[in-house]
């Protein structure tokens, strides 16, 4: 049945859930030891932890753990040594990396221990390695949708095995590959665990960031045209055919590989399914375990961020710990729903309006365009616990789960395992049976442990207990819980406990290794090391050391051991000690603290001999500077090193910009340079407006080591606040009361802020900011302080009397320089929402210098022209980083790419636009070139007059005409030249006469203004002058008889082409035939006045005009003798 958006505004008031069974924790009673916790001992194993990430604790009571770089480290409590034993080749971006580590539950005879981490270099058909940096927020012009295939990748477990002091990595066999997008943050979650027969359960995340743009803290389900795949959580979560969100279950097989067992969310052999999946719809199931005693899988998921309902998109952001039974496969609900089936509006991204709500309780169905699954989904599974940011955001019975440390903000459900009490162990330090089959549970961001008591398999929880609480340890001097990890009871029967302090992405100073045990009475001291150095260039190397830090909860006299190479003998006694290294090396200097009853503590250092650490800081910004989401950053690193100088190899300073979130952060790029601009989230705003986000930068340093040993690395950090400062969300409320307001901009402000209250952030840095907006209401001043609420004030903001929220602008222009910490004091009398920081803070706004080179560097041609094609390249430099070069052909209606050299070929005048783009988005001046390509020579034609006889020759003089056309945009014409019959070349200016008789050769060619020349081309004229006219007869002479007498017939035929006077002279007479046409013939018979004749000759003239002359022609005949009669 589909939820009703009403619901939605009191979720928690209007459940009726399953609670009669509930117990509120108890109070601390006097006949229960398990609750007094002065009987409890925290004691410190290592500090030395990296980022920590997760632990095994091995069958000897060593502990494996991981950091997210790739290392393994190994820890004997027995000594106190911590030592990298192995690391591994990970891609580390954003949360990828190494993450959980965990040892077979056959350890003991197999030696395997299983390893979820991120591989750098992969297999087909995914990319041998991932691109450097961040994957954009959608599509890149021009690009489709395989433009994301390059940032596929996978996660995937690998088991190796154990040598008795590291991983034998050549041993690996990878058991399964969870395949996802990479280059973009978050949730990877990776915890496993084994149930009683073998079966083998990972969890995984949802491989979605929680700002997905358009989320604004409610489901990232954003599968918009163009947009990464990797906001829309259903691809993933929400897909019966993904890997992703999912908690697996398999049996691993001799040979590594694995198969299905019976019993999983979907039957072996449903179509458009993984077998593998027992539980689905989860986001980020961080921490995991699986009970067979208790018959039970639990895990705390995250949630996403909205700090309030939204009645057309969905609920509040909750945060959950769930528990099921192991034979109860279910749907968790992500990203459809999340609590307890509170359920979400199918939102439509592109269009940012509502469509129809998930159902939950009737099973939703996946619609997104990257679904490769089922669309009709299992009905959703009601979380077995679900809490806000507040008390009033979950049912009262669950109120501890915000209030255990009401300092702290934020939400950080990890899950724990269940302690199982065993009265056969003899370990002294075991938790009391008080704690069986509880669920133990960490909270993250507010610095808890808690233990839930579950009615059974299926719950629910009756019961929620405060474990150990930080006021406890404060007051016996024993280290605060600070960002619990991992948690894991040891063999021992103590809950071992993996911290990772305070800051982010680094080896924080609250970050370590602990062990909780049960001990009445007498506690162990804590050992603790101080030098005055602990590394040096050369030999010898003499440091102080003092133990005087070290503490003892009970009063009474200790001693101090110390083993100054770690070779397991004592060297000296005494508070403080002396030694001298005298050969380079990197040696373990140990500290055992004993009391009087006999209890020690150790700890441990490493000194070394022939490298000294680089020191590594951070120029620009300044700590606690402000910025717009969406800002570019400037960074600028300084590394100074003994060995290596004052010029570090850039290339290995590695910074990572993360979005801090509470108290925990979400790595978003990384990158390497010491000059370096990134562009701060324009999306991180999507959180949802109740959330405390904030930017963290750490950067860090390998140096090059020397000789022999091995490279040191030293790193630095620093917090980036946005211009827009919640009250509620200050770093330290004193006195004041944080109260929800639906017309705060955060949804909630800070009242009960009287004199002597204050206020804090810390750090800040003004630079940049120019005046401060103050949103308040009553009537009253508040003052500025710098670094003491008691300090003079800079600055006071008077709040009028009225109505409603008030903005009040106050001058900042002589705020204090440097970093520090801001306090805010009040007259009383007013109620503040927020502060708003007006300037540029320290954003980017530098736009790169830009050039431009043009290889030739000058014109080939003449008239500066270039004859061939031009090679362009774009140089721009920057104060941080240049992310682009474009270059435009066509005014700068587009642009393109000119990251590397361009090679420019289009013929005719180009004037080349060119700019540079940086990491924040300046852009450059735009710089021109002008570029003159002709690489065409000239085309040349020859007429003649009169034309060319066709196959024949021409009877007289020829005159011919030579024209030379350029290309279209060439560089024009600049000569023409010929020569006649092999003679010189000459410049043709006018149409040239060929005359003679015979055959002659012409040669022309032309040549263009950039100097290309046009191959010649011949032409070849025949002359045939004729003789003078003719008028051309055909004569014949007949002699013949008539009786007896004897006549002559002369025929004159006209073959010429004008008529012709003909004229016939015989010896026997003559005669003249006028126009006599062409074709026709004069003709006449003459007498001889004779019976015999000899032979003899006619002679004929023709006379006709012909080429406008008179022309004659004569011509004679025979005849033949006769004789008639």
């Amino acid at each position: 049945m589909k939820r009703t958006r009403i619901l939605l505004g009191g979720l928690a008031a209007a459940l009726t859930l399953p609670f009669a069974a509930f117990t509120a924790a108890p109070a601390q009673a006097q006949d229960e030891p398990a609750l007094h916790w002065e009987n409890y001992e925290k004691v410190t194993l290592t500090k030395n932890v990296g980022e920590p990430i997760d632990m095994a604790v091995l069958p000897d009571g060593r502990v494996l753990h991981t950091a997210r770089n790739g290392a393994v480290r190994l820890t004997d409590p027995a000594t106190g040594v911590t030592r990298i034993v192995n690391t591994i080749d990970v891609y580390n971006n954003s949360e990828d990396g190494l993450q959980t580590i965990g040892v077979d539950p056959d350890f003991e005879l197999n030696k395997w221990v299983y390893v979820y981490y991120a591989p750098r270099k992969m297999t087909a058909p995914y990319p041998a390695e991932t691109p450097a940096g961040s994957s954009p927020n959608s599509l890149p012009a021009g690009a489709d949708e395989s433009y994301w295939n390059q940032w596929k990748g996978y996660n995937q477990i690998s088991r190796f095995k154990w040598t008795g002091d590291k991983l034998d990595l050549s041993t690996e066999q990878v058991v399964i590959k969870v395949e996802t997008n990479r280059g973009q943050c978050c949730h990877v979650a990776g915890d496993f665990d084994w149930d009683a027969q073998g079966n083998f359960y990972l969890a995984t995340g949802d491989n979605t960031p929680a700002s997905a743009p358009g989320a604004n803290g409610m489901a990232p389900n954003n599968d918009a045209p163009g947009m990464n795949p990797g906001f829309d959580s259903r691809r993933g979560a929400g897909n019966s055919n993904d890997l992703r969100g999912k908690i697996l279950r398999i049996k691993v097989q001799e040979d590594g590989s694995y198969t299905v067992p019976d019993g999983n969310l979907f039957p072996k052999g449903t179509a458009k399914t993984r077998p593998e999946i027992f539980i689905m719809g989860v986001r980020n199931p961080f921490r995991m375990d699986v009970d067979s005693i208790n018959g039970t899988v639990a895990w705390g998921d995250y949630g996403p961020d909205a700090g309030a309902a939204d009645p057309n998109r969905g609920p509040m952001g909750y945060v959950e710990w769930n528990m099921v039974p192991l034979n109860k496969p279910v749907n968790a609900g992500w990203p459809y729903c999340t609590g307890h089936n509170f359920n979400y509006n199918n939102w439509d991204y592109a269009t940012s309006k509502p469509r129809e709500w998930f159902d939950c309780a009737g099973g939703p169905k996946n619609t997104s365009r990257w679904n490769t699954g089922l669309e009709q989904l299992p009905p959703g599974f009601p979380s077995t616990l679900y809490y806000g940011d507040r008390a009033g955001d979950q049912p009262a019975e669950w109120s501890g789960l915000t209030e255990f440390d009401p300092k702290q903000n934020g939400q950080g459900p990890m899950g724990g395992p269940v302690y199982h009490y065993d009265p056969d162990n003899p370990s002294q330090t075991k938790l009391p049976a008080y704690w069986d089959k509880k669920y133990f549970f960490g909270e993250f961001s507010q610095d808890y442990l808690a233990a839930f008591t579950a009615a059974g398999p299926d719950g629910p929880v009756t019961n929620i207990e405060h474990f150990l609480p930080n006021s406890e340890l404060k007051a016996a001097a024993q280290p605060i819980t600070d960002g619990p990890m991992d948690l894991e009871f040891g063999p021992d029967g103590s809950l071992y406990v993996l911290e990772y302090g305070s800051s982010f992405f680094r080896e924080n100073p609250e970050a370590g290794l602990y062990r909780i045990d049960y001990s009445p009475g007498n506690k162990a001291p804590q050992a603790k090391i101080t030098v005055d150095r602990n590394s040096s260039s050369d030999a010898p190397l003499t440091v102080q050391f003092s133990g005087a830090k070290s503490t003892d909860t009970e009063p009474g006299e200790l001693t101090y051991e110390w083993d100054f190479d770690g070779d397991g003998t004592f060297d000296a006694q005494g508070v403080t000690a002396t030694h001298t290294y005298d050969k380079p090396g990197q040696y373990i200097a140990r500290l055992r603290v004993t009391d009087a009853q006999g209890k020690f503590g150790l700890t441990s250092i490493e000194i070394t001999v022939g490298n000294t650490a680089p020191q590594v800081s951070i120029t620009t910004p300044g700590d606690g500077g402000f910025i717009d989401w969406g800002d570019g950053v400037p960074l600028t690193v300084k590394v100074t090193d003994k060995e290596d100088g004052d010029n570090p190899t850039c290339s290995r300073v590695q910074w990572t910009f993360g979005l801090g979130h509470d108290t925990h952060a979400h790595p978003i790029t990384t990158g390497t340079g010491c000059t370096v601009t990134w562009a701060t989230p324009a999306d991180a705003p999507e959180h949802g407006v109740t959330e405390n986000i904030f930017g963290v930068v750490v950067v860090s340093y390998k140096d090059n080591g020397h000789g022999d040993i091995p490279p040191a690395t030293s790193d630095a950090a620093l917090i980036l606040n946005p211009k827009l400062m919640q009250a509620e969300h200050a770093d330290e409320l004193q006195g004041v009361t944080r109260t929800q307001d639906a017309t705060a901009s955060g949804l909630s402000k800070i009242t009960s802020f009287d004199a002597g209250d204050h206020i804090a952030y810390d750090p800040v840095n003004f630079a940049g900011i120019t005046s401060m907006k103050t949103v308040a209401s009553g009537a009253g001043t508040l003052s500025l302080r710098w670094n003491s609420p008691t300090a003079n004030p800079f600055a006071t903001v008077g709040i009028p009397a009225g109505s409603g929220w008030q903005t009040v602008t106050t001058d900042l222009k002589n705020a204090p320089s440097g970093s520090g910490k801001l306090y805010v004091t009040s007259t009383g009398g007013v109620d503040v929402d927020a502060f708003t920081f007006v300037g540029d803070g320290v954003a980017d706004k530098t736009p790169p210098t830009v050039t431009a080179t043009l290889n030739p560097a000058q014109p080939t041609g003449g008239n500066g022209w270039y004859k061939g094609n031009v090679t362009l390249t774009v140089t721009a430099t920057d104060n941080g980083t240049v992310a682009s070069r474009q270059y435009s052909v066509n005014g700068g209606a587009t642009w393109q790419n000119a990251n590397n050299a361009v090679t420019l070929s289009t013929e005719g005048v180009t004037e080349v636009r060119y700019r540079a783009t940086d990491s924040a988005g300046n852009v450059s001046q735009i710089g021109t070139v002008t570029v003159k390509i002709d690489k065409t020579a000239p085309v040349t034609t020859a007429t003649t007059d009169p034309a060319q006889p066709e196959g024949g020759s021409f009877t007289g003089p020829v005159s011919v005409t030579l024209k030379a056309v350029d290309k279209d945009k060439g560089s024009e014409v600049d000569k023409t030249e010929y020569r006649l019959d092999g003679g010189d070349w000459t410049a043709y200016t006018e149409p040239l006469n060929v005359t003679g008789d015979g055959s002659h050769t012409l040669a022309y060619r032309s040549t263009d203004k950039a100097g290309n020349v046009e191959e010649a081309k011949t032409l070849t004229l025949t002359i045939s002058m004729p003789s003078s006219p003719q008028v051309e007869l055909t004569i014949t002479a007949t002699s013949r008889c008539i009786g007896t007498s004897a006549y002559l017939a002369v025929t004159a035929v006209n073959n010429g082409d004008v008529p012709a006077t003909v004229a016939l002279t015989t010896p026997y007479g003559s005669k003249t035939v006028a126009d006599v046409a062409p074709g026709k013939q004069a003709y006449q018979s003459f007498n001889t006045r004779a019976g015999q004749i000899d032979a003899g000759k006619v002679t004929v003239r023709g006379t006709a005009t012909i080429g406008g002359k008179q022309v004659t022609s004569s011509y004679d005949a025979s005849y033949n003798a006769i004789t008639c009669g």
